[in-house]
C-alpha cells in the first residue's frame, strides 16, 4: 500500500473526537478551557424564581429531576463573568449549591476557583 493509511488522515469530525479521546486518556494539567458550573436545587426562597430565571438565560442551561428534587445547571465561561458573579450571589448561601470547575468537584469551589474567576470581572 502506497502513501499513507486513512486512519493517519483524519476528517475534522474526527479530529475532535480524537482530541476528546487523547483528553481522557492523557490527561493535561493545562486546561484549554476554563469554566465555572454552578448546581442549585429547589428552594423555598424569594431568590429562587429569580435564580432559576437566570439559569434558563445560560446556552448551557440544564435541569434534572422535577419538582422539590430538581437540580438547576448553568456553566459559564470567563466571557459570561457577570452572568455568573449574579446568579452566584443569589445561590451561594444555599448549602446544597455547588460549584464544578471544568465539570468536576474539586476541592474549594466556593472558596477558591471562584473568587479566582472574579478576576475576569476587572476588565
Amino acid at each position: 500500500m502506497l502513501g499513507r493509511p486513512w486512519c493517519q488522515k483524519a476528517m475534522p469530525d474526527q479530529e475532535a473526537k480524537k482530541d476528546l479521546l487523547d483528553e481522557i486518556l492523557y490527561p493535561s494539567d493545562q486546561a484549554k478551557h476554563f469554566n465555572i458550573t454552578l448546581v442549585f436545587p429547589y428552594k423555598l426562597s424569594p431568590s429562587y424564581e429569580r435564580a432559576v430565571e437566570l439559569a434558563k438565560k445560560s446556552p448551557t442551561y440544564r435541569a434534572e429531576g422535577s419538582g422539590e428534587w430538581v437540580r438547576h445547571m448553568a456553566t459559564y465561561t470567563p466571557d459570561e463573568v457577570e452572568e455568573l458573579f449574579v446568579l452566584f450571589s443569589l445561590v451561594h448561601e444555599w448549602p446544597e449549591t455547588e460549584v464544578l470547575v471544568n465539570h468536576k468537584r474539586l476541592p474549594y469551589g466556593h472558596q477558591l476557583w471562584l473568587p479566582l474567576m472574579w478576576f475576569y470581572r476587572v476588565r
